[in-house]
């Protein structure tokens, strides 16, 4: 027991045992860093697209409800859209298409898309990932005129 105790208040001791652990230390570092912060960009990305979408999903129902509801015509309900939707339209390729039915169609639908490329919605498209797609918002509500 005393010589353990000996051991342990010399600070060689102290030394050895630490510098063995000092390279181990980097390298779980190492390791466990771009674990994290892969998981923290992309769940940050994955809000960022989930908000975009939610956005998308709202301005499209505001245009199905001014068609359907208010009887606007699909231009009207376009630029109804167009004004809902975030930031300056030269910063986002957004496509937006209305349909409403004839008065005399049996199936009275009025239907609203948006659409947006993936790279515009997202804070950036680091890897390649998206491509060419485009996420897709689509709505449909029956005609009350």
């Amino acid at each position: 027991m005393a010589r353990m105790m000996k051991r342990l208040l010399k600070p060689q001791a102290a030394r050895k045992t630490w510098e063995g652990r000092r390279g181990a230390s980097l390298i779980e570092a190492a390791f466990v860093v771009p674990i994290m912060l892969s998981l923290i960009f992309g769940s940050i990305e994955f809000g960022t697209l989930l908000h975009m979408r939610h956005t998308m999903l709202h301005a499209a129902r505001e245009g199905a409800r001014a068609l359907a509801v208010q009887g606007m015509s699909t231009s009207q309900a376009v630029s109804d859209v167009f004004e809902l939707l975030p930031g300056d339209p030269d910063d986002f390729d957004f496509e937006v298409t209305a349909s409403a039915p004839a008065p005399d169609d049996y199936d009275r639908d009025c239907v609203v898309e948006v659409t947006v490329p993936y790279t515009d919605a997202s804070l950036g498209d680091m890897f390649g990932l998206f491509g060419n797609d485009r996420m897709v918002v689509r709505v449909t509500m029956r005609s009350e005129q």
